[in-house]
């Protein structure tokens, strides 16, 4: 017989698609498949985990009478030897065989062939689809991968069918919480004119709100009450119909994808599908809910009734639900769908947060501004944001409630201030002052190459944070002194594996060759905490930035960490280059580095390859137990750089990236400034060189003090230098001295922000 693969697998998406629940889906797909093929039988048997048997569940030749009623244990009957096995199982003459069962009244002993494929979703046995045919030749072994593929195909619709039965059975019980419309803030549903967030920049931009698809979520979602609910009904109808539309263009376009994935594109179009799930959605719009609130309240209530389930099973399956929902909610504010669009016009992306990597992928001329949900004020999205200099502003609360696709927004990164179609004098005003700022970085650019000197003559040397090739070009054009910290994680991040050898040396090379003589220092990659390798397979942690990353990660992965070094060593013979080992928290941790750094500069001697024989080693200091033994560490290494983000971090027990703690995250608390002058005074002591970076080196309080512990380099985003070089050279060390001394003896951050601030001036 001519069997079409693909055909058949289109019309059971399709059947899916028209189907009412899943029991009409089944028992469409077991008449659609007898029908095409000219079998004499098709069914489908469900598997139940907890009692360990199989039960029919939808047939075309044997008796109805048996749907429900047919059920057999594992360890009997040729459909249970098919779960047994996980395989398919192919017989003729099925009634001779030893694990034949007969079930009266049923039918099926009459049949010559029996072929028996299991149904598998997301690795999980869910049952069976079992072909018989009157006729010994009717099916044949070379039909089983056919077969294999439908079984596939119908998985989802089992996994959906159980679901179902699942949540009928658990829709009667409280979820706590989610059941009460006034457990959130309520939220006018007056569309605000301008909303509030933390100014991290010192930029400002305008453009159009575009959404990402990847980072919308439902924490963006507030209670809005609303008036015109026909309309909010037509928007949630619409949003459910597009998202259905995209998820079949997917499986359209998805022709090389295996039947695991075809099977989750079913089980989704299903969930769009269930008219129950809508029911409810517009039952709490009817109650004066926005689509958008009363979305969030009916798929929240799905994700906790499937997460509270017992089976491992169900309660991973609402993170589909989570997924669908997501998908809705960003056809209700605008999004596409698509993830790599060029942007034809001015752009202001709006996100929950995005990764430092998504940033990159979605760099590009037209990209203004950044408006995120989320996010800290030194996390690696906004160090990179500030970096590329694009404005953005954080912690933008209630963005997603106010602000649509196509909106279009003024972004101050200064004031924290986000316009949502604002006024023609607003509008007005920010042009001003972009003129204002364009005529001030002209004037700076006077510095470029003057020094960094106190009005006493004291020198700082001023350095570069880069993290990508193209922050060469800001880092001369700012007028760096040095590389004071080059990340080397991002290059890894942005690939889908180690980069190797070669192409590190080729790397750090050209960065080498673009600094046109001046040092750089190359930290080895930091990934872990908010940086995260798509090919590495990282254990699950509660706490990322407290478990394995940094230092850690690299001495486990200890080859590429050799290869990594390796590649450092070969590029040093052309520039001036020191290597920077991160997070460094022990003694044990600094012996082994330099144990590898010998190892390695013996294999190059071997080789007879070149390398500095002088390179500097150094360690990042961002770790609080690192201070109190910092005199046994420097015995180890030539110099040293403080992490002020992670050292703040770790010192005051706050996320940096955590809003709701953002408040305590201060680089003016008492013991961050006497733990960074406790290090200052350590390698001053023991003449070792020292750098202090972080986002706390172009603040100009922090500066201050700084200069008067006696540092002398400091290293920041290169857009920052300019400022503070001015700032450097209109203060005298001598003064700063004295404020440290004064600051030191006080109690809180409060008091030694305004004693600053008086004594600096505005």
């Amino acid at each position: 017989m001519t069997r079409d693969q693909t055909y058949i697998l289109e019309d059971i998406l399709e059947t899916v698609t028209a189907s009412e629940n899943p029991e009409q889906s089944l028992d469409r797909i077991v008449r659609m498949i007898a029908k095409r093929f000219n079998i004499d039988v098709c069914s489908v048997y469900v598997y139940d985990p907890y009692v360990n048997s199989l039960s029919l569940k939808a047939t075309v030749g044997l008796s109805k009478d048996s749907v429900g009623v047919i059920e057999m244990d594992v360890d009997e009957g040729l459909t249970g030897m098919v779960i047994e096995t996980m395989a398919p199982v192919f017989i003729v003459n099925p009634s001779t065989h030893p694990r034949y069962k007969y079930y009266d009244g049923s039918g099926e002993e009459v049949y010559k062939t029996y072929l028996g494929v299991p149904l598998i979703y997301h690795k999980k046995i869910l049952g069976a689809i079992v072909v018989q045919t009157l006729a010994d030749e009717g099916i044949a072994k070379d039909d089983i991968p056919l077969f294999k593929s439908i079984a596939n195909q119908i998985a989802a619709t089992v996994a959906f069918a159980i679901l179902q039965e699942e949540r009928r059975g658990a829709e009667s019980v409280h979820v706590s919480g989610l059941d009460d419309d006034t457990a959130e803030i309520e939220t006018p549903s007056l569309k605000l004119n301008h909303l509030r967030g933390e100014a991290v920049s010192d930029r400002v931009a305008s453009g159009y709100a575009n959404y990402t698809l990847d980072t919308i979520d439902f924490h963006q979602v507030h209670r809005i009450n609303v008036t015109d609910t026909e309309a909010e009904v037509t928007r949630i109808e619409v949003a459910f119909d597009n998202a259905a539309t995209q998820i079949r263009q997917v499986a359209e376009h998805a022709r090389g994808v295996s039947g695991q994935e075809k099977a989750i594109i079913d089980a989704h179009l299903m969930f769009l599908a269930d008219k129950s799930l809508r029911k409810k959605i517009i039952a709490k719009i009817n109650g004066n809910l926005s689509a958008e609130y009363a979305l969030k309240k009916v798929i929240l209530e799905y994700a906790d009734m499937f997460t509270s389930m017992e089976d491992p099973y169900l309660s991973e399956r609402s993170a589909d639900i989570m997924d669908i929902g997501r998908r809705v909610l960003a056809n209700l504010v605008g999004v596409n769908g698509e993830s790599d669009q060029a942007f034809t016009r001015d752009t202001i992306i709006v996100a929950s947060d995005i990764s430092p990597v998504d940033l990159l992928a979605i760099r590009q001329p037209n990209l203004k501004g950044i408006v995120l949900a989320k996010g800290g004020r030194t996390s690696h999205t906004v160090i990179m944001a500030k970096s590329l200099e694009i404005p953005i502003v954080i912690g933008v609360e209630g963005v997603l409630d106010h602000v649509r696709s196509n909106d279009y927004l003024i972004v101050d990164g200064v004031s924290g201030l986000v316009y949502v179609d604002p006024s023609q004098e607003i509008r007005e005003e920010y042009r001003r002052r972009q003129k204002e700022s364009t005529r001030a970085r002209k004037e700076q650019e006077g510095l470029r190459d003057l020094s960094a000197e106190t009005t006493d003559g004291v020198s700082i040397k001023l350095g570069a944070n880069i993290g990508l090739l193209s922050d060469m070009m800001l880092a001369r054009q700012y007028g760096a002194d040095h590389i004071g910290l080059y990340r080397t994680e991002f290059p890894f991040l942005l690939r889908k594996s180690f980069p190797s050898e070669e192409d590190q040396v080729a790397l750090y090379t050209r960065v080498l060759e673009k600094s046109k003589g001046r040092s750089v220092t190359i930290r080895t990659f930091d990934v872990g905490g908010d940086k995260f390798l798509s090919y590495l397979d990282y254990p699950k942690e509660d706490n990322p930035f407290l478990g394995w990353r940094s230092i850690r990660l690299s001495l486990d992965l200890e080859d590429v960490f050799r290869v990594q070094i390796r590649a450092i060593l070969r590029a040093s013979a052309l520039g001036k280059t020191r290597i920077l080992f991160p997070m460094i928290s022990c003694i044990d941790e600094i012996r082994q580095v330099v144990a590898l750094v010998n190892d390695e500069k013996e294999n190059l001697d071997r080789h007879g390859i070149a390398y500095d024989r002088e390179i500097e080693l150094g360690i990042m200091v961002e770790v609080p137990a690192a201070v109190p033994i910092l005199d046994r560490l420097l015995r180890y290494v030539d110099f040293v750089n403080v992490g002020t983000n992670d050292l703040m971090q770790y010192l005051l027990a706050v996320d940096r990236n955590n809003k709701k703690v953002a408040v305590h995250f201060n680089v003016l608390h008492p013991a961050v400034i006497s733990t960074v002058e406790q290090i200052v005074s350590v390698c001053r002591r023991f003449n070792k060189e020292l750098c202090i970076c972080g986002e706390a080196a172009a603040i100009r309080e922090s500066i201050f003090l700084f200069i008067g512990m006696g540092a002398d380099a400091i290293s920041m985003v290169p857009s920052a230098i300019p400022v503070a070089k001015q700032f450097i050279r209109s203060v005298s060390s001598a003064d700063a001295q004295t404020a440290l001394t004064a600051c030191l003896a006080m109690e809180e951050a409060g008091e030694i922000e305004a004693y600053l601030k008086e004594r600096l001036g505005p």
